[in-house]
């Protein structure tokens, strides 16, 4: 299996965590700058973004949390790090995590892109949804188990991006307790970006 991604990716990071903590053996294929235009570089996804797995028989899986489906489905029977779960409460944790990280990305890539984010009401609400998101996950934190699990796998990987680009303060105490107890972790912390 190849995982398509960039070092920095807190979307391909999630991915790289569970792959870590299954133990299972994957290719890492750096796309390099995920601002470029060329479709031959994102291994087939028509989104031109990471993280895309090619599967042991060339099949193209996009999106991280289906990525992670896939992996438990095929190597992981007994779901050790409940990524199948069915809990309407994990799963608002989750998407709420997927939303603060698409918002973060818009801002990093305008930033990046040389475009004036404080110009445009359009970012605004970015700032506002990782705002309210982050609050929302602090509000609910103990979703977020002792044991080690994908959603906190998740969360490690928000929080790190949030922290390598320095875009928001982060006035979390109980998702930055999470956090490092779970960066005490080797496999979590392997694919740390800094």
């Amino acid at each position: 299996m190849k995982l398509h991604y960039t070092p920095k990716s807190h979307f391909a990071r999630k991915n790289r965590i569970l792959i870590d903590a299954l133990g299972l053996s994957v290719e890492l294929v750096d796309v390099g700058n995920v601002a470029t235009h060329n479709p031959d570089l994102f291994a087939g996804n028509p989104l031109m973004k990471v993280p895309t797995l090619i599967t042991d028989n060339g099949q193209a899986i996009f999106e991280s949390d289906h990525i992670a489906d896939y992996l438990v489905r095929q190597h992981d029977c007994k779901d050790r790090f409940q990524v199948l779960t069915n809990d309407t409460d994990m799963l608002n944790a989750r998407a709420v995590m997927n939303g603060v990280m698409t918002a973060e990305v818009e801002l990093v890539m305008a930033d990046r892109t040389g475009i004036d984010a404080n110009k445009y009401q359009r970012y605004d609400k970015f700032r506002l949804t990782v705002d309210q998101g982050m609050q929302w996950l602090e509000n609910h934190a103990t979703l977020f188990a002792a044991e080690p699990n994908y959603t906190g796998f998740h969360l490690v990987s928000l929080w790190d991006h949030l922290v390598l680009y320095q875009m928001f303060d982060l006035p979390y105490p109980h998702l930055q307790a999470h956090v490092e107890r779970l960066s005490e972790i080797k496999f979590v912390n392997k694919s740390a970006p800094f």
